[in-house]
């Protein structure tokens, strides 16, 4: 009885730690394919939002905020942001992160610590909810805002430059720079605008493709003109704005500013692109981090800002620039419509020396390897020296890098 009892008591624990052992099995089958559920749920499609009108535009706000410098805000859904009616983005799922193999973040430099008013939103109201993006609110009359000419066709619209270059030719596949931001002093507000800016550019069969990525004053507006370019939101003082902008085809039809068109796909909750850069009188230099670099496992060009991740353009916006640039670019440029003169970053010259005159610092590139390194600059004549200039150094200053100084104050127009 004794050898019967042990038998039965051997086969219970066996038959127990069978069903332990099923049990146990099933709920890593269940884990996993709740995983998989929940990363699937986490897959987000972009997703056009049309009414009667039919204009292409954001899907409607799922709530508003007015930020202490006077400009709205409206939180849209991620899926419903204007970049989901451009028609090679149809059914995009949206990328909520560069793959794993890039950490953008290694790449910035830490930039001087201030406050930004595309910040102000997010210290004053938290950022927009989960799965929405804060989008500036702009007057509807108002056209899309536009650029008009590449760095090369200076003789088409009277813009000025004092830039530099990568000395080689690409492929890049990044660039970055750490800019100073000023406060120019602009002839006329609603004509005239100064940008400081890295741009990445590539053509096919003359169409220039780019990724343009700053801060900007001013802003000029003309109806008459097709795609006029200016700032709703301009102050009596004009402050700098962030900004993004792309083209595909030399400034014609395709590109536009921030997220004012189909495009850039944003997918930070809390930055607001277009806003103004708040410039505090208590500091002497004022800087922003910025940071563009293609991602092959997406693919795309992913724009991170001191730090922070805010979106890309997928590779599909692009007929030249959709793996890789040829050829990056770093400094100023200056629209002076009036007659009166406009400066170009801080509107100092460079012999005023830091920190009065406006600067680029730890300028780099990324190579197909996908390795940032510090640029080997190339002079670039500016367009009127007489009015902006620029001198470039690298490795004086190791915690600088390659560096430039450039601007100016522009020049008086006699007409």
């Amino acid at each position: 009885m004794e050898s019967r009892r042990g038998v039965s008591n051997n086969q219970a624990r066996s038959l127990y730690w069978l069903v332990a052992i099923y049990f146990q099995l099933s709920l890593l089958v269940e884990s996993s394919q709740d995983r998989r559920l929940q990363q699937a749920s986490r897959q987000r499609r972009l997703q056009p939002y049309t009414d009667s009108t039919n204009i292409v535009r954001h899907g409607p706000a799922v709530n508003s905020f007015q930020v202490s410098d006077g400009n709205w805000v409206d939180c849209v859904p991620i899926e419903q942001q204007i970049a989901s009616h451009h028609p090679t983005l149809k059914d995009h799922i949206i990328q909520m992160s560069p793959s794993s193999y890039m950490d953008l973040q290694q790449n910035h430099v830490e930039a001087e610590s201030w406050g930004l008013h595309s910040q102000l939103f997010a210290r004053e109201h938290g950022g927009c909810p989960e799965s929405c993006i804060p989008v500036q609110r702009r007057d509807p009359k108002q056209p899309i805002l536009r650029k008009f000419e590449a760095l090369q066709q200076q003789e088409r619209i009277p813009h000025e430059y004092a830039a530099t270059m990568q000395s080689s030719k690409g492929p890049y596949q990044g660039a970055s720079a750490v800019l100073s931001v000023n406060r120019p002093q602009l002839g006329k507000p609603k004509l005239d605008y100064s940008i400081s800016q890295l741009w990445l550019l590539d053509s096919e069969y003359n169409d220039m493709n780019t990724i343009e990525v700053g801060w900007q004053v001013g802003g000029w507006h003309d109806s008459g003109q097709q795609g006029s370019h200016s700032y709703p939101q301009l102050k009596k003082l004009p402050s700098p704005h962030l900004f993004v902008y792309w083209t595909a085809d030399s400034y014609n039809t395709t590109g536009c500013y921030d997220l004012t068109c189909p495009g850039f796909v944003q997918i930070n909750r809390k930055w607001v692109l277009g806003a103004t850069l708040n410039i505090s009188t208590r500091r002497k230099e004022q800087e922003i981090s910025l940071v563009v670099a293609y991602d092959s496992a997406i693919p795309g060009w992913w724009l991170s800002i001191s730090g922070t991740t805010i979106g890309y353009w997928p590779s599909s916006l692009y007929t030249a620039l959709n793996s890789s640039a040829t050829n990056i670019q770093w400094g100023g440029e200056v629209h002076p419509a009036s007659n009166k003169a406009t400066g170009m970053s801080s509107g100092a010259f460079l012999d005023k020396g830091y920190p009065l005159a406006a600067y680029q610092r730890c300028v780099k590139y990324a190579d197909s390897s996908k390795t940032f390194f510090n640029a080997t600059l190339e002079y670039l004549a500016p367009t009127n020296p007489n009015c902006y200039n620029i001198s470039f150094q690298q490795g004086s200053f190791t915690s600088w890098g390659s560096y430039f100084y450039f601007g100016g104050p522009g020049c008086i127009k006699h007409t």
